[in-house]
């Protein structure tokens, strides 16, 4: 009987493999042959999959955005703060790092590559659009806020996270997990203040007896 193979399961097989190929060989240098080297593959096997390099590229990028999104999505249960959220988005096991790798080494290529930008577009967007609902369901105070307010704390924590990405990779003993988390969460604490400051909480009127 002819085995069954899960197409879906063996597309993420090769995604992880290529976070790993390119943390190992750099976005420009890394080839096929070296992805489908780490993932115990053949080229042509791969070749079903993906029509080319950065086609493979961008779907490993997709992977890793779709998993992330599948694992905050999890925990937004009403009782996980939004600290305890983003911190599965920070590079604090080998697996994670593998991913944020991938990441710095993507958008570094990008920035002089206008298709490639723009192919990555929709990732930034729903990047965007997960960070808005794990603020809006964890700080319910935020839904009260002005559209731009939110779209500014969105904003600053994208903008400190890829910060802590390039620190993390480049400086892993100084930016430890544990200092990762630290920092995150003096961040949050930080731009949060800043917004309710500026759009404090609406109190209840009194009612008269």
């Amino acid at each position: 009987m002819p085995k069954i193979v899960d197409h879906d399961e063996r597309r993420d097989e090769i995604a992880i493999a290529a976070c790993r190929a390119i943390a190992k060989r750099g976005l420009e240098a890394v080839t096929l042959s070296d992805i489908a080297k780490e993932a115990g593959r053949t080229t042509g096997m791969l070749a079903h999959y993906y029509d080319n390099k950065w086609d493979l590229i961008l779907g490993a990028l997709r992977f890793m955005h779709v998993r992330l999104e599948q694992r905050l999505s999890q925990r937004l249960n009403g009782k996980t703060t939004l600290l305890e959220l983003l911190q599965d988005a920070l590079p604090t096991n080998a697996a994670r790092r593998a991913e944020a790798a991938a990441w710095l080494a993507f958008w570094t290529f990008a920035a002089n590559q206008p298709d490639l930008l723009k192919r990555s577009a929709q990732i930034h967007s729903d990047w965007r659009a997960l960070l808005r609902q794990c603020l809006l369901r964890t700080q319910k105070d935020a839904r009260n806020w002005p559209d731009e307010m939110i779209e500014h704390v969105v904003s600053s924590i994208m903008l400190f996270t890829d910060g802590l990405y390039v620190k993390a990779i480049t400086r892993p003993a100084m930016y430890t997990p544990a200092m990762q988390v630290t920092l995150m969460g003096e961040h949050l604490d930080a731009v949060l203040a800043s917004a309710r400051t500026r759009h404090p909480r609406r109190r209840k009127p009194l009612r008269r007896s």
